[in-house]
């Protein structure tokens, strides 16, 4: 390999940062606190695109008359586009130089920008995402490259944690934003998108000046267009099935599906979403096989499995990608909960996220500091136990009746956790491996977080549509208002999860039971608002359990000696132990609880029987958490035999 630079990276020439990287001055000099500066915007954009439309969507299903799923489709198209082409354009910035990859990627991002702030239907404004999506995977791989080659020693630490408040603040201004510019109508929705192009145009003038291009050439590459084609195609099957899977049936068909020349009946057996995510599936598993073939025979992979040896990069991305799923999903569900329950509009919405801005803006960098003198890992650990334990608190606290201020307090320690966690589990992740690897390590942390944003969307919004016609239904049922022959029509509407909206004029229609009609509605919404909470929580709270897994950089820095003793193994190998048979455990309750859900709520065993109906098998009589304790419990039990074995034969020859 040759390296060509014209400005000199910082750590060392191989291998990760050694113990001296944690050394030095905490002072950011002049010059790099502008590209600080130009970088932090660039993310900003970047950052706030992904929840900006977050409040704006409802004025947009409006004046589109779109359904949720199509909402859905215009935050989740973004990420998936954003997480796919992530790893080749961190690859290709290494190659070809990291600031010219930022630049263009910053003005394909503004493309995107101008053709949503113009469009007319949902087709234009998707097409403007996909550019949008593209446009960010070039430049945001090499924002976190830049700033490791830039950056040294304590001013690193403390970089990351700007970085991470800057991150961290714009996801959640981005719906103060949104619902500023929705509420004026002299701006509309469409300064969502409009609102890129100065801030876009300011970061690449401040780039063509401040930053200097660095590159690590490798003459063993060539584009991997079939890794490509197996991951952006996988990826999308299972989006696909994840969100279609609402209307379209989870296994067995709920309604036929066309587009073009295709068509997918109800006659047969299972649902094309299930067969979009299991061919998603297989594509993955193709694509890693591949990559790991295309390794071995020296070829330069998409993604480079090999810096899996490297526990902070392994449990890191692992980590990341669980508590992505928890994070964007609750703030998606709970803008929808605000503007249709609580009847705010989407100003106030937006404003609502606000304390939890100012306490991320306030707590990451102060995660730097801390960072510096205890290691990111306790940092990231209580981050995201403080996020679980806010997100649980969501869950109990939304109600129909309780005011909105009563969340306030909950996001704000939502915020410290966000605070915390965000920018030292990516500081974990990019610093335990070699520095050469920066776009590729970064492209990989970036890549797994849209992708858990992504799924978290689909799958969170999946459990709020499952409780609002579960929830709907039953209350329905239980009501003694005679509706008259609308009761059918409400009684489809509740089926379908509210899919398609609240349309006002099928309110009205109801004349003098409007109000017992939304008050059905809204205990829905309501019910499924904090099962997705709850959903989130535990998303989190796993990530939060496998952080302990990651190994704590300072604890390697501060170390007298290199050798690392069987005792110490042997602690690691408990602790890994320990996490999963934990994990597990989560996992057999979470099965009982809604097994235990499915047979006590006849609405519930109805809407699985219309979906997916074999699941009612395993759910009735707790069958499925029994067979699934059965199996992972022998599982575990050989795994920790045969390490028991491994490590007494290891013991012998030493003995």
């Amino acid at each position: 390999m040759s390296e060509e630079s014209q400005s000199k990276p910082s750590g060392p020439a191989s291998g990760g940062p050694g113990p001296s990287s944690a050394a030095g001055s905490t002072k950011i000099e002049r010059k790099q606190l502008l590209i600080l500066l130009v970088l932090s915007l660039s993310l900003a954009i970047i950052v706030i695109d992904a929840t900006i439309v977050i409040v704006a969507q409802y004025q947009i299903q409006k004046d589109f008359g779109i359904s949720l799923k199509d909402l859905e489709w215009i935050t989740s198209l973004y990420a998936l586009v954003f997480g796919s082409f992530l790893l080749t354009w961190g690859k290709l910035s290494d190659e070809f130089g990291r600031k010219r990859i930022f630049i263009s990627g910053i003005s394909l991002f503004i493309a995107g920008s101008i053709i949503d702030g113009f469009s007319q239907n949902l087709t234009q404004i998707l097409v403007g995402r996909l550019i949008q999506g593209f446009g960010a995977a070039m430049a945001s791989p090499s924002t976190l490259s830049i700033l490791t080659t830039t950056f040294t020693g304590k001013a690193r630490s403390v970089a990351f944690g700007i970085w991470g408040a800057t991150a961290g603040a714009a996801a959640v201004l981005g719906p103060v934003l949104g619902g500023y510019f929705t509420s004026d109508p002299t701006l509309t929705w469409r300064w969502a998108f409009f609102i890129n192009i100065p801030i876009g145009i300011t970061a690449l003038v401040g780039a063509l000046f401040a930053i200097k291009e660095t590159r690590f050439k490798d003459p063993k590459y060539t584009t991997d267009y079939f890794g490509l084609i197996f991951i952006t195609v996988g990826l999308s099957s299972l989006l696909f099935g994840f969100i279609e899977a609402q209307t379209y049936g989870w296994i067995v068909p709920a309604s036929e599906f066309g587009v073009g020349g295709l068509s997918w009946s109800t006659s047969n057996p299972v649902s094309l979403p299930l067969v979009s995510i299991i061919t998603g599936l297989v594509l993955l598993t193709v694509f890693a096989f591949y990559e790991i073939r295309r390794l071995r025979t020296e070829r330069v992979p998409l993604f480079d499995f090999s810096l899996l040896k490297f526990k902070g990069f392994r449990y890191g991305l692992f980590t990341v990608t669980i508590v992505a799923m928890g994070e964007f999903g609750a703030v998606f569900i709970i803008s929808i909960f605000l503007q249709t329950v609580k009847g705010l509009s989407a100003f106030n919405a937006g404003l609502t996220f606000l304390p939890m801005a100012i306490s991320v803006f306030i707590f990451a960098p102060v995660a730097g500091v801390l960072a510096t003198r205890f290691g990111p890992k306790w940092i990231v650990t209580t981050g995201m136990t403080l996020e679980a334990i806010a997100l649980f608190s969501l869950s109990q606290i939304i109600s129909v009746d309780n005011p909105v201020y009563y969340l306030y307090p909950i996001l704000v320690i939502y915020g410290a956790g966000v605070g915390l966690a965000i920018s030292q589990l990516t500081s974990t992740v990019l610093l335990s491996i070699p520095w050469q690897k920066a776009g590729v390590g970064s492209g990989a942390n970036n890549t797994v977080r849209q992708i858990g944003s992504a799924f978290g969307i689909a799958v969170i919004g999946a459990v709020l549509v499952a409780q609002i016609s579960a929830v709907g239904q039953a209350d329905l049922a239980a009501s003694t208002i005679n509706f008259g022959p609308l009761r059918s029509a409400l009684a489809t509407a509740l089926n379908s999860g509210l899919s398609g909206g609240i349309d006002p004029s099928f309110i009205a229609s109801f004349g003098r039971n409007a109000p017992a009609v939304l008050s059905i509605l809204y205990d829905a919404i309501t019910q499924g608002t904090r099962w997705a909470a709850f959903t989130a929580g535990i998303f989190v709270s796993l990530g939060a359990i496998s952080s302990l897994l990651i190994p704590n950089p300072k604890s390697a820095q501060t170390a007298k000696t290199t050798v690392v003793t069987r005792a110490s193994n042997r602690e690691t190998s408990r602790a890994v132990s320990a996490i999963i048979i934990a994990q597990f455990a989560i996992t057999i309750g979470l099965l009982v609880a809604i097994s235990n859900e499915y047979q006590s709520n006849y609405f519930f065993q109805l809407w699985i029987s219309q979906n997916a109906s074999p699941l009612g098998f395993f759910l009735s009589g707790y069958v499925g958490a029994v067979m699934a304790a059965i199996v992972g419990g022998a599982l575990i039990l050989w795994k920790l035999v045969l390490t028991r074995r491994q490590s007494e034969a290891r013991s012998k020859p030493n003995s």
